[in-house]
This record gives structure tokens, sequence and C-alpha cells, in this order.
């Protein structure tokens, strides 16, 4: 894995990076500005975290391959490090695999943490 694996994106205040219910292929690194996470809650959203310079965010896709569990907006003009599906999960395949274990039980715990199960893949709905 080289710099060129890296890409660096900005967004301006007010731009959606992704949204709920989206594939996801990439992870996000904050390098700088705010992002705001939000779902949708009985029609309305509902923001439930800010991430800021040294926050992840897009994650959960990529380790399961499900669907965005939030909408990411920048609420600040936000730069963001681009982590490509293949470097996230080349950096999965040589970490110890406890850790992997560990990070793989955290994502399906939160993903069934909502009675409804809206956080899980389709297939395990």
């Amino acid at each position: 894995m080289d710099a060129l694996d890296y890409t660096t994106r900005f967004y301006a205040k007010g731009t959606e990076i992704f949204q709920e219910g989206q594939s996801g292929r990439r992870a996000f690194l904050v390098d700088e500005g705010l992002v705001e996470l939000d779902r949708i809650v009985r029609g309305r959203r509902v923001p439930f975290v800010r991430i800021g310079a040294g926050g992840i965010f897009g994650e959960m896709a990529v380790i399961d391959g499900g669907p965005r569990t939030a909408t990411a907006t920048a609420i600040e003009d936000t730069k963001v490090t681009v982590i490509s599906e293949r470097v996230f999960k080349y950096k999965l395949k040589v970490a110890d695999p406890f850790l992997r274990a560990l990070i793989r039980l955290f994502v399906a715990n939160l993903r069934n943490s909502t009675p409804d199960g809206a956080l899980r893949p389709p297939s395990e709905r």
C-alpha cells in the first residue's frame, strides 16, 4: 500500500457525503472540519454524532458489506482522506486475528442494536 492508495477530498459546508441506505465501498478519515451523521427516524432526520479531525466514518459498510447506516454531511468545510475498500480490507487482513474478530463483533452488535433491524444488511432482515 503506497500513498497513491489514498485520496484527499474536500467537502464544502452543507455537502452530503453519502446517504443512509446506500452501499459503501470506502471509509473516510477526517483531516480537517466536522461531519455530522444522522438517520431518518419516523420520517425525520435525527443527528446522532459529530466527527471531527482524527475521526473515521463510513467503516461499517466497508467491513460487512451492509448498507450505510446514516447520512453523512459536512457541517463545516471539511477535508477527508478517502480509504478505499481495497486498502481497508487489506488492513483488516493483516491485523491481529483477535482484533479482526472484535471489530466484526462490534459491527454486528451495532447493526443489531435497533429493534426494527434497520441497521442490518438486507440479507439478514
